[in-house]
């Protein structure tokens, strides 16, 4: 009788634990498309059997058994610091594009072309009071042209401020939460094994990844510290760090919790990325421009100042006049001339075209950096395409690696229906079977009981 006790306690343990199996079973399934799920499985064990000692035998459940990949998941995360930086800073020059374009005859270099066009054709016939207008028609068009471009500069390093802003609120407000999930997993030793409290941390992590980049350390008590670029804390246990942002005319800044730059340390996230556009390339175009601008104005007064206008004058007023402290490209005019007080001629020559001759020798002559206005111009356009060319081709490379890195990772961690079907068939299989056993032995112990009646 004790026998058959035993074994009916054996098996009731084993339908248990099938039971149990089948439940994570579904949960795999139902999750199977939930993002930062990992599937899981129940550690089924053999209890001790031993007849001598009237140990039946039989199985248990054991632990959840989470199919997390540490190595697949943190690769996905290395990939996504990398995406994020790329494809920042595509986003960031595509938007400047407009201010060097390919063609010869649109922005900068088709305004200065225009311009000296038309000098050269007053040089033709210098007294030509349209061909006077014609000039300072296209001297505006220049400084209008100048001043544009410098305002999408401008515009883009206020965007990339407030990108900066965006970016540092989202980071702390992502460190608040991995805070909370820190400390619910911490308080509660179950919630180690909690499939959704470990798909909403590893889903903020994800997240996290692409801002900027980090490393996470887990800490024996469930809880976790993460590390901003590998040294700046973020959370550590149940105490998040908050990050912030300052600006400047030249410079944006990261800072951590004590007003420390921690901007070096980042290397890699679309913060990253947001600081070099902002802090380096888009300074290095306005600076650029500023040079051509200022260069171009310069030679240009100085031409016209050597020589006389249509009265045999002197010029008293430059043609073009700039701020150089807020800068020569934003601030570039034409000063109110009349098409008269346009100096045409040397002074030895009145009347004569020998100044609108230097003049369009301006357009081809040496004047920046051993590079003519337009060259110049055109070595600048070829920076800023070139620094495009890169962003674009390193976030083409990081989309497939990303991609392959999340199919590493699906196959480690994710879910498989068809392995899921397979473990479903097993214990389905093996829960009917020690039903039926179960039934046996209960028919057998009500036998027993009836005869011992």
């Amino acid at each position: 009788m004790g026998g058959l006790l035993a074994s009916l306690i054996s098996t009731t343990g084993a339908l248990r634990a099938y039971e149990r199996s089948i439940y994570v079973i579904q949960n795999n399934v139902a999750n199977a498309d939930t993002p930062g799920f990992a599937g899981q499985r129940l550690d089924l064990l053999a209890k001790p059997f031993d007849v001598y000692r009237g140990l039946a035998g039989g199985m248990e459940s054991g632990s959840l058994i989470s199919s997390r990949d540490a190595f697949s998941e943190r690769n996905v995360w290395r990939q996504n610091h990398q995406l994020g930086r790329f494809s920042q800073q595509t986003r960031d020059l595509e938007a400047i594009e407009p201010v060097f374009p390919v063609a010869r005859d649109a922005g900068i270099a088709g305004a200065l072309n225009r311009f000296f066009n038309s000098v050269s054709s007053w040089s033709v016939n210098p007294n030509d009071s349209v061909g006077r207008q014609i000039v300072l028609d296209r001297a505006g068009q220049v400084s209008r042209t100048f001043q544009a471009d410098a305002n999408v500069l401008a515009e883009a390093s206020s965007k990339a401020d407030r990108q900066i802003r965006a970016g540092i609120s989202r980071i702390n407000s992502l460190s608040i939460e991995l805070r909370d999930l820190s400390v619910e997993r911490r308080s509660d030793r179950r919630k180690l094994d909690d499939p959704a409290l470990d798909s909403r941390i590893h889903q903020a992590f994800e997240e996290l990844s692409a801002l900027a980049d980090f490393n996470v350390i887990d800490q024996p008590d469930g809880s976790f510290t993460v590390l901003l670029g590998g040294q700046i804390p973020l959370v550590i246990g149940s105490r998040q760090f908050q990050i912030s942002a300052a600006f400047n005319s030249a410079q944006a800044t990261i800072q951590d919790e004590n007003g420390a730059d921690i901007g070096a340390i980042l290397t890699q996230g679309s913060l990253k990325g947001l600081l070099e556009t902002r802090n380096s390339l888009l300074p290095s175009y306005r600076a650029g421009l500023d040079r051509l601008a200022a260069g171009f104005a310069d030679r240009v007064n100085q031409v016209l100042a050597s020589g006389i206008d249509a009265g045999g004058s002197s010029p008293t007023i430059d043609l073009f006049s700039y701020d150089p402290v807020l800068g020569a490209a934003a601030t570039l005019t034409v000063n109110p001339l009349s098409p008269s007080q346009l100096a045409a001629a040397e002074p030895g020559s009145p009347g004569g075209n020998g100044t609108a001759l230097r003049l369009a020798a301006l357009a081809t002559s040496v004047e920046i950096d051993d590079y003519s206005f337009a060259e110049f111009y055109g070595n600048l356009g070829a920076q800023a395409g070139g620094h495009l060319a890169r962003a674009r081709s390193g976030e083409e490379i990081q989309e497939q690696l990303v991609l392959q890195a999340k199919r590493l990772r699906e196959q480690q961690s994710g879910v498989s229906l068809d392995e899921e079907a397979a473990r479903l068939v097993e214990a389905q299989r093996a829960y009917q079977a020690n039903a039926q056993l179960f039934t046996v032995l209960n028919s057998l112990t009500e036998t027993v009981l009836g005869l011992l009646r």
